[in-house]
């Protein structure tokens, strides 16, 4: 208990003395008597008030734990609603449909027989736009293959011309009136050794199937000439070969094998 301040008693037995209540000097004892705590009565440890005051403190809620900016993002983006499901199974199927509907892309690469005729253009000067004749020798209604049936004897005489072929026969010589010799009309065949073989046997085939009428030539999915055994007339560097791969010609233009030039080459 609380021990009453000795002023306060004064003042209050001044008090009861005025109110004739007695409580004067002699009072002031039995008051401090009965302010005094009894000896029986048990004193609350001085220690029980912080504890409990301790006790009263409530405890700092803990921090949140920190989540990175990607995760957070991850865990408010929307999700693929379950509808949509279906539809994005579907689209792997949808895409193979769709790429087998269209139509293939069209090709820009020039074929040996298109990109003979250009080839041809200063030829047509003596021999005709169509083959026909002047100067030079006439292709079309079948002429041109009666001197070359077969391609081989073409190409050579191409690329040498009278002067590279001294004078010497060429073509099939079973023809009628033989083979042809030297210049026509008095019209020298010039040479085109600036010809590449590629440009070569593009501008024979022009002169052969466009304006000389070959037919059944055999060819790849490209257009490119082929032997009738299937094997290109040129190889990967763009060399003329025969139908077995063996280069076609030497380096003075000169045939690497023997040659039937009265017949078209078979299979």
């Amino acid at each position: 208990m609380t021990e009453v301040p000795e002023h306060l008693l004064k003042r209050s037995q001044a008090r009861r003395a005025a109110l004739g209540l007695g409580g004067g000097d002699d009072s002031a004892p039995a008051a401090a008597d009965a302010a005094a705590p009894s000896s029986s009565t048990e004193v609350a440890p001085a220690s029980a008030a912080p504890v409990a005051a301790a006790a009263a403190i409530e405890r700092p809620a803990p921090e949140p734990e920190f989540v990175p900016a990607y995760v957070e993002a991850s865990l408010s983006r929307k999700r693929i609603p379950v509808w949509a499901m279906p539809v994005l199974a579907f689209l792997p199927v949808w895409a193979v449909v769709y790429a087998q509907s269209l139509s293939p892309a069209p090709t820009t690469e020039v074929t040996q027989l298109a990109a003979g005729a250009a080839v041809y253009s200063p030829c047509s000067a003596c021999h005709g736009a169509d083959g026909g004749g002047g100067t030079g020798r006439k292709f079309k209604d079948g002429e041109l293959l009666k001197t070359f049936p077969n391609i081989a004897g073409q190409l050579q005489y191409v690329h040498l011309g009278d002067v590279g072929m001294e004078n010497k026969p060429y073509g099939n010589p079973k023809r009628e009136g033989g083979q042809h010799v030297g210049p026509y009309n008095g019209a020298v065949m010039p040479t085109f050794k600036t010809l590449s073989d590629k440009e070569l046997l593009e501008v024979v085939r022009h002169e052969r199937e466009t304006l000389g009428g070959e037919k059944d030539v055999k060819v790849d999915a490209a257009g490119n000439r082929l032997w009738p055994n299937g094997k290109p007339m040129l190889n990967a560097a763009g060399k003329l070969v025969w139908d077995d791969g063996t280069p076609m010609f030497d380096d003075k233009y000169q045939f690497t094998k023997p040659v039937d030039q009265t017949t078209a080459p078979t299979a």
